[in-house]
């Protein structure tokens, strides 16, 4: 429209444009520290021209949208960097909670206690006859026990501990897919005409989708026409199709006791998915829980292990202060017909008993029996020809021509003197080779723990202590070997010395473990495994949180708000508005003068 009526249209639109950028700058403002929030700006155009005799002739300006400042490349960035960090973060957290477990940092963990306990059985084998030094053998082993107990018990607990975290963030997950695909819909609703950006809603979803990226692994895009986001867990497996949703859940393992993530299909089919995470918290808490966990469990059981066996090995063929009437083995559940030997009848074969892997067939070991004063009533040496305990028995009962007599009451191995008053001690053949059966079937042991044959042990470190026996009476601990005259001599230091001496062995292939090396050797190589990955740990997280804060720096770069700038465009479009209003004002007076010359 040309003239007067022209100039106060042009002046109307652009007093338009000013009052909805200035709304648009103040929104920007209000939501300065607001999280995901994109800066905002008003595009506007030149309005159509109008042609007349001298040419075209401008009509103003007109407000064509709404703009939402951000990019795609860096918001997908940002959100895959966020994984990242998450999967380091989340196992560095828990690393440092396990590295306190195991508590070698104050100097009284199981380094300083192992030593302890080594000193304790040295100077039982300076005073092999002294009740003093026994009982503080057994206080120094039930010190080194209960810390093992400790460790195991906490580790396990906390393997729980981000067990639950694993479910309780899958039900996260869900409420985050579920919110996605509302905000799909809102968004596609209010865009459906293509005229309208629906900033906020999608501000809100971006922000979803990074928290979403915390947990784990995702890609996703915009569909171009509906403007919904399709969301993908890394490797193909879809959470947010639009609308349509793809829950996850969880099932316990029935080997390992731990949760798997499963993925579910609208038609319900489940695909254990909890191996193909490689980001996020999720992945992160699964990693420790599964790997290090496991490892330091199974390493502090290759050590406990190793210690009771090596110590029984040896104890179960000493003596005392004295000879005993009956002698009963801690295994339970036994009977008759459990092979001694590994049985390699299965693959993988299967053992018996936790140690039967170590038994010598054709071993042999004494059998001392006294009469009721004290005096030697016979000398029997025991070859274990067979490899059941029924075969065991036979031997015992045949060698010692009926004075010791043996039975499986409650299942567990037990021999007796036939004869009352009489009393027996075991020890080593002279040039012959152990057979390991009285230390396979816990007789005559030092330590004892909770094995029913049959039933894999996992792990011994549970429940391992000194035997019972012992406990109540550590005049038991065998500390020597019998005399040459077979009588049991005061002094005889044998057995504890070997104890003793224990530490500085380099035992082969430790537990199976592949490595030769001591076991205090092995018990330093486990913490400093423990340090390693915690130091691990903290170096991806600092590397990635680096990573992470460069992008979100170019990423505010583009979509923060910038309060100076903000306020300079609010002044800039204040004067535009004013600008127009004066231009409104004069052409009234213009218009008023028209009239008033009619």
């Amino acid at each position: 429209m040309p003239g007067l009526g022209g100039a106060l249209d042009i002046a109307r639109w652009s007093m338009y444009s000013s009052q909805m950028a200035i709304e648009i700058f103040s929104h920007n403002v209000a939501n300065a520290n607001t999280e995901g929030y994109s800066r905002q700006s008003l595009r506007v155009e030149a309005n159509y021209p109008i042609t007349m005799g001298p040419g075209q002739i401008g009509t103003g300006v007109r407000a064509v949208e709404v703009v939402r400042n951000y990019n795609n490349f860096l918001n997908q960035q940002v959100s895959l960097k966020k994984s990242e960090y998450s999967y380091w973060n989340s196992q560095r957290t828990a690393m440092e909670e396990i590295e306190s477990i195991f508590n070698e940092s104050d100097g009284y963990g199981i380094n300083a206690l192992m030593g302890e306990f080594w000193n304790a059985w040295g100077d039982l084998s300076n005073n092999p006859d002294g009740i003093p030094e026994r009982q503080a053998l057994v206080n120094k082993t039930d010190n080194l026990l209960s810390m093992a107990h400790e460790i195991d018990y906490n580790l396990r607990a906390y393997q729980r501990h981000l067990d639950a975290n694993i479910r309780g963030s899958v039900s996260d997950v869900n409420s985050l897919v579920s919110q996605i695909a509302e905000l799909n819909k809102n968004i596609s609703s209010v865009e459906i005409d293509g005229m309208i950006n629906a900033n906020d809603l999608r501000d809100r979803r971006d922000l979803l989708l990074e928290e979403l990226s915390q947990y784990m692994d995702i890609n996703y895009y915009e569909e171009e026409q509906s403007g919904q986001a399709m969301v993908y867990i890394l490797g193909g497996t879809p959470l947010v199709l639009g609308a349509n949703t793809y829950s996850l859940n969880t099932e316990r393992n029935a080997t390992t006791g731990q949760s798997n993530v499963l993925w579910q299909d609208s038609s319900g089919r489940t695909v254990d998915i909890t191996r193909k995470l490689s980001g996020g918290k999720i992945a992160g808490w699964v990693r420790v829980r599964d790997n290090n966990i496991d490892t330091y469990l199974a390493s502090m059981n290759t050590l406990m292990e190793e210690l009771a066996w090596q110590v029984n090995a040896l104890h179960s063929e000493g003596v005392g202060l004295r000879s005993v009437a009956q002698m009963t083995g801690t295994v339970q559940g036994l009977t008759g017909s459990e092979d001694l030997a590994t049985d390699y009848s299965t693959d993988p074969p299967t053992r018996a008993f936790l140690f039967s892997d170590r038994y010598h067939a054709g071993g042999t070991f004494d059998i001392q029996v006294f009469d009721d004063t004290g005096g030697v009533a016979g000398t029997y040496t025991i070859t274990t020809g067979g490899t059941t305990v029924n075969d065991l028995i036979a031997a015992i009962e045949t060698g010692t021509a009926g004075q010791i007599d043996v039975s499986l009451p409650g299942g567990q191995f037990q021999l007796t003197a036939a004869q009352p008053g009489h009393t027996f001690a075991i020890s080593p053949s002279a040039g012959g080779e152990p057979s390991n059966a009285l230390a396979i079937l816990g007789v005559n042991c030092f330590f004892s723990w909770s094995e029913q044959v049959g039933r894999p042990l996992d792990d011994l470190t549970e429940t391992i202590r000194v035997n019972d026996a012992i406990e109540e009476e550590p005049s038991l601990i065998s500390s020597g070997y019998l005399d040459e005259n077979g009588m049991v001599a005061p002094g005889s230091n044998d057995v504890a010395r070997a104890i003793f001496n224990l530490q500085d062995k380099v035992i082969d292939d430790m537990g199976g473990s592949g490595t030769s090396t001591t076991m205090d050797a092995y018990y330093s190589s486990l913490v400093a495994q423990v340090g390693v990955d915690v130091q691990n740990t903290v170096n991806n997280e600092k590397f990635n949180d680096t990573l992470l804060g460069q992008y979100i720096s170019r990423k505010e770069g583009i979509s923060g708000v910038n309060l100076d700038h903000e306020m300079a465009e609010l002044l800039k479009y204040q004067h535009l508005y004013q600008a127009a209003a004066k231009l409104i004002s004069i052409a009234d007076e213009m218009m008023q003068a028209l009239i008033s010359i009619k």
